[in-house]
């Protein structure tokens, strides 16, 4: 038997007491670290989440503001066009008839703007309105002195401009409008103005579209800051519109969230200009308002904005902090969960960076809707980035990227004379057709014939400068210097030919009748590089070539005026295609509409 000494009892407790209280120590470490890891990791995934929002969110108020701009571009394009027409002597201010010809095939290709008008200097007005019925023309006298001043601010400025917003009394319209001004110059006097009218009902119905494409989101325009240009619930139009009351104001509308917009401070990211406000009513669970103010588009300043659901922005950080503080609750397998944590974490974060880095370089092809994620927050992440991938690819339909890429990399955008390769095309007979044919079927008519044109042009390497009603102009030798840019346009043709043809066999086939086309290819100097305004332009090309190619095309009418396809290059094309042009046929010196000088002509046979 052994006897168990007092001191070494004694030494024994105080052995186990020490034991405990390491064992407690290293536990109080171990949770420690554990919470410490968690927290880094938390707050990086939180900040990289915020920042990750700002970034989905400042892309999809840019969304919204290409959207509408891209609704007054067009406008703004056409009356340029007239205007330039009138001063090149191709449109004569005085000729009714050729004036409501003109206004009506502009006005078709505008379907936004509801009116579209010429004002004589001495007050006499000719236009074009377009409604449920189709478009009827009309004449009319300035009476007001509001009208007056706007033609003597066109004849004073002598450039382009957004007038007032006022009301419209007459029952055909009755609504609000905004006009977009471009006075017309002929030999250096002042010829009248350009009119295009656009009603607010016509601007919110956008916004209405805009907004089911995107569900939850509710897009808008401010005239100011207090009063409505365009809102979804201004789509139908809105009883209080009158001559002394113009737009609603924000507590009119109906929208309660943005009858608060100004009432709380706002807060704005690094040093963009979107500010962002919470709004909140009663228990609910509120709306964020992302607001920016826009000039250039009206006497006053716009602001767009769009609003979303506040839980969207507020629920991925709220729950990245409860899985944060239930993680504390592991103590000593936390740091293995946090390891664990920070992969599933690290890597949808990784693949949401990258695919903003794709939406900024704008290879919409490359973006892919992002998977779910274990984690809520990240789930909610990648589904609001899909919802978003929506808007992207409808922002793809206006953004010409091929051009948009090119000028990112340049370092030099100044404008620059280039010898470029320029085509036109036309469909014969369009007008008669389409009043035969529904609004929607001229529109999938429209969209299978560009389909077919441009598969041909950008096949070649070259670029669609614009759409106008029916026809196309594209060339080739800008942005990208390309020496075989008369082969290139040659072979386009030959392709769109092609194309036509096997078209209209099918076509022949459902009992329809055959599309025939007016082709002009010209080859000459340009001035080419971005043209517009100060904070809006675009990449095109201007010049007497441009209108040298137009006119080719339109000889069309009498050189072969039954063919189904005619495609005609002037001599200046013709020396400078280097690949077999054994089969063009001269057709001798031609002098083309509204020019003096003689121009060789070639025809490309169909064949």
């Amino acid at each position: 038997m052994q006897i168990t000494k007092p001191a070494d009892a004694e030494k024994r407790t105080r052995t186990i007491r020490l034991s405990r209280t390491l064992a407690i120590v290293m536990a109080a470490l171990v949770a420690l670290t554990a919470a410490v890891i968690l927290s880094v990791v938390w707050f990086m995934s939180a900040g990289t989440t915020r920042d990750l929002l700002v970034q989905s969110a400042h892309l999809g108020l840019e969304a919204v503001q290409t959207q509408i701009g891209s609704r007054f571009s067009p406008v703004e394009d056409q009356l340029a066009f007239l205007a330039r027409e009138v001063g090149a002597g191709r449109l004569d201010p005085t000729d009714t008839l050729e004036l409501e010809r003109v206004m009506t095939g502009a006005l078709a290709a505008t379907p936004q703007v509801r009116v579209l008008s010429f004002v004589r200097p001495n007050g006499e007005i000719l236009g074009v309105t377009q409604g449920p019925k189709g478009v009827f023309s009309f004449a009319d006298k300035v009476t007001s002195d509001n009208e007056r001043s706007e033609i003597e601010e066109a004849r004073r400025s002598g450039t382009a401009h957004w007038g007032p917003v006022y009301f419209v009394p007459d029952p055909a319209i009755r609504t609000s409008v905004a006009n977009l001004q471009q006075p017309a110059n002929l030999g250096g006097e002042f010829a009248g103005m350009f009119r295009a009218t656009i009603t607010v009902d016509a601007m919110s119905d956008f916004l209405r579209q805009i907004a089911l494409s995107n569900p939850g989101t509710t897009p808008f325009v401010l005239y100011g800051r207090d009063q409505v240009l365009a809102h979804p619930l201004m789509a139908a139009g809105h009883p209080l519109l009158s001559a002394e009351h113009r737009l609603p104001t924000l507590d009119e509308l109906g929208d309660p969230y943005l009858a608060e917009l100004w009432k709380g401070p706002p807060e704005t990211f690094d040093d963009t200009d979107m500010e962002v406000r919470a709004v909140k009513l009663g228990r609910d669970d509120g709306r964020v308002i992302l607001t920016r103010e826009i000039r250039g588009y009206a006497s006053a300043p716009l602001i767009i904005g769009v609003e979303v659901p506040i839980e969207s922005v507020e629920k991925p950080v709220w729950d990245l902090l409860r899985a944060g503080l239930a993680g504390l609750a592991v103590l000593f397998v936390a740091i293995v969960i946090a390891w664990i944590v920070g992969r599933l974490i690290v890597r949808p974060v990784t693949s949401m960076a990258r695919e903003v880095r794709a939406v900024g370089m704008l290879d919409f092809a490359a973006l892919r809707p992002l998977p779910g994620s274990l984690f809520t927050e990240l789930n909610e992440q990648a589904k609001a980035y899909n919802t978003m991938l929506t808007g992207l690819r409808w922002l793809e339909t206006y953004v010409p990227k091929k051009l948009v890429r090119h000028l990112i990399g340049s370092e030099d955008l100044a404008s620059t004379q280039r010898v470029v390769t320029i085509m036109f095309t036309d469909v014969v007979d369009f007008t008669a057709t389409a009043e035969k044919t529904s609004a929607g079927d001229v529109a999938a008519l429209l969209n299978s014939h560009f389909d077919l044109l441009g598969h041909c042009i950008e096949s070649e390497g070259g670029t669609i400068d614009k759409f106008i009603g029916d026809c196309v102009m594209a060339f080739w030798g800008a942005p990208d210097a390309q020496k075989d840019h008369a082969d290139r346009a040659v072979r386009a043709a030959r392709g769109i030919a092609r194309a036509i043809a096997k078209d209209n066999a099918e076509r022949q086939r459902q009992g329809l009748p055959p599309l025939r086309l007016r082709i002009g290819i010209h080859s000459g100097p340009v001035v080419a590089g971005n043209i517009g305004m100060t904070g809006r332009s675009a990449y095109t090309i201007v010049g007497d070539t441009v209108n040298a190619c137009n006119r080719l095309e339109q000889l069309g009418k009498a050189v072969a005026p039954g063919e189904e396809v005619v495609m005609l290059l002037s001599g200046e094309t013709f020396d400078l295609v280097a690949e077999d042009r054994s089969d063009l046929i001269p057709l001798g010196k031609h002098c083309l509409a509204g020019r003096t000088e003689l121009t060789e002509i070639y025809r490309l046979p169909t064949v």
